[in-house]
């Protein structure tokens, strides 16, 4: 029996694109094999696993037959925050695992500042009661590294170091990693 999450399918753009880096978009093996079927995606690359009750080799790779235009600003999520900021405190640097994170507000919430990527940080629970209600300047604590708009790319190569990423088949390694910065070494 075929588990539902044993086999997903890397989902891409009819370009060969995947839709989206981090999360990684992919598709149950049940779900990409019933729009297989129904012509909605064309299968790319194939698992050596065939669907019992017929000879249906799963697909490990699938690109959709019409290009969709998506907007290439990564989500605001507690993730990408943390994935963002190194997985540590902006302020003191200490290792946080996500069940730690707390976030704080750059600039204060009562202060006007907005939660947007450029004045979320990662912070453990006691830099963020010590910075409490106050600005960088007034606190002087200053996040290291100062809260940015990340990348889909940026937060790709994150998940890979701090080990939030999904294992990945052989299959997907080239359409992912075809966008990425090329080393120079």
């Amino acid at each position: 029996m075929i588990s539902e999450n044993q086999y997903p399918a890397l989902l891409l753009n009819a370009d060969y694109r995947p839709l989206s880096i981090h999360p990684l978009s992919v598709l149950p093996w049940q779900k990409a094999v019933r729009k297989v079927m129904l012509g909605k995606i064309t299968p790319v690359a194939e698992y050596d696993v065939t669907v019992s009750s017929s000879a249906i080799r799963l697909p490990s790779v699938v690109k959709l037959r019409q290009y969709v235009h998506l907007p290439r600003k990564v989500p605001l999520t507690r993730l990408n925050i943390w994935l963002r900021d190194g997985g540590r405190c902006v302020y003191c640097r200490e290792a946080l695992r996500t069940s730690e994170l707390t976030f704080d507000h750059v600039v204060p919430r009562s202060r006007d500042g907005d939660s947007t990527f450029e004045n979320l940080s990662s912070a453990c629970i006691e830099c963020n009661v010590m910075k409490a209600n106050r600005t960088p300047a007034e606190s002087g604590m200053i996040p290291v590294p100062w809260p940015y708009q990340p990348t889909q790319v940026e937060l790709a190569r994150a998940a890979r170091r701090l080990g939030k990423a999904m294992p990945t088949p052989r299959d997907w390694k080239d359409f992912l990693y075809w966008d990425g910065e090329l080393d120079a070494g």
